[in-house]
């Protein structure tokens, strides 16, 4: 079974967790937002079933680092997918489980072009 969509974003919808000093209820915002995002795409799928490998590629005008920021800006796409996967767990523990397989990556979207692609695949 694969699964895959692209969710449009805005502008500053993925940053890097790594570099902002925003005050906490901006992050907090966009956090909810990533959250609401998968859950409401994810809902029209049928549940993976484990092992998973899943590609999260962010479309954007400018790349970010793709060794540190990169992953970092998925973080919280990252936890509500594992918790779509696995429900039921404290927040934040799903996603470290060990028959889940994360891949992260970029490509250059055009002018104001901002989106994150999601790819789930039984490995």
């Amino acid at each position: 079974m694969k699964i895959e969509f692209i969710i449009p974003l805005t502008k500053g919808l993925i940053v890097s967790e790594a570099n902002t000093s925003e005050h906490w209820s901006k992050k907090s915002s966009r956090h909810k937002m990533q959250k609401m995002l998968i859950n409401a795409y994810m809902n029209r799928q049928q549940r993976p079933q484990p092992p998973c490998l899943i590609t999260l590629t962010r479309i954007a005008p400018r790349l970010l680092d793709a060794e540190d920021n990169l992953p970092m800006s998925m973080k919280y796409f990252k936890d509500a997918i594992a918790d779509f996967i696995y429900p039921g767990l404290a927040a934040g523990r799903a996603d470290d489980n060990a028959n889940l397989s994360w891949t992260f990556r970029q490509q250059k979207g055009k002018v104001k072009e901002y989106a994150l692609k999601v790819e789930i695949s039984n490995v």
